[in-house]
């Protein structure tokens, strides 16, 4: 497990468990003591917890910001977080970065803001924030989903950038003609895209053909697409295609993938990373 899906799990934790101790949290995620206070000071820097001897105890700034307190039970499962982790891994500072709408996408932006906001050396002002006067983002985020916005502008270091668009109520995510307008005029280091499903022959689909050509525009503009997606839904197809395999760079899903299908996938050219 990474630093980065185990801070997101410490907090998590945290935010159930009011006071967590070092022995609880290691025995909970899996890793020794010595890692699990190491996280501690260095969330503690960040002011995302409070560190006491042996125990730490979340701050309001934390349970704000880094709980998955209000998320979908799908997206806020342990396999989803991993996921998320994972796929945040992969992302360099420094880079624009395009969040599509999709399933795991707020699961996925959680773990961003909590990797980039960790490393950020930028500090936390509007100027900072906005990348005026010189100075540069750690991370520039472009997004089609306002509940992928909403988690990570008050992130320290990050620029976040929301397409136009006509908002569905239910999904919070923007479509239609002015989304395709920005980002025609943007360039991508990398796509993350959500995927409702994904099959290693017919490509990525999406249950919604607005969502599918939201992921489609960003795609276009990406050096590097990485679809997240359960190993549920991989080996079957929905309602409308986004895009071929052979555009995907990586496939990112939970540790339920099918040998086969890895194989599959890894026969098309595309790096199967299982969290």
């Amino acid at each position: 497990m990474d630093r980065y899906t185990r801070w997101t799990a410490l907090l998590d934790l945290l935010h159930h468990e009011e006071r967590l101790t070092v022995e609880v949290a290691a025995a909970r995620l899996g890793v020794s003591q010595a890692t699990v206070r190491r996280d501690f000071d260095a969330l503690a820097k960040q002011r995302k917890l409070i560190s006491l001897r042996g125990a730490a105890l979340h701050s309001t700034a934390a349970v704000a910001t880094n709980s998955f307190d209000g998320l979908s039970p799908a997206v806020a499962a342990p396999h989803a977080r991993r996921i998320a982790g994972q796929a945040a891994a992969l992302l360099h500072p420094r880079t624009v970065v395009g969040i599509a709408g999709g399933a795991l996408t707020a699961a996925v932006a959680r773990a961003v803001g909590v990797r980039f906001d960790a490393s950020s050396p930028v500090p936390a002002t509007a100027e900072s924030q906005a990348g005026q006067a010189g100075s540069t983002p750690v991370l520039t985020v472009v997004t089609n989903d306002l509940a992928v916005a909403g988690e990570l502008v008050r992130r320290p270091g990050l620029k976040v950038v929301t397409t136009g668009g006509v908002l569905a109520p239910h999904s919070m995510t923007l479509s239609g003609p002015l989304a395709g307008l920005l980002l025609q005029g943007v360039s991508l280091d990398t796509a993350v895209i959500a995927a409702d499903a994904v099959d290693p022959d017919f490509g990525v689909t999406a249950a919604d053909e607005l969502d599918a050509d939201g992921c489609a525009l960003m795609i276009a503009r990406a050096r590097q697409v990485i679809v997240v997606v359960r190993s549920a839904d991989l080996d079957r197809s929905a309602f409308a295609r986004v895009c071929g395999t052979e555009r995907v760079g990586v496939l990112v899903t939970d540790s339920g993938i099918a040998p086969a299908t890895a194989e599959r996938f890894a026969n098309r050219g595309v790096r199967v990373v299982a969290a």
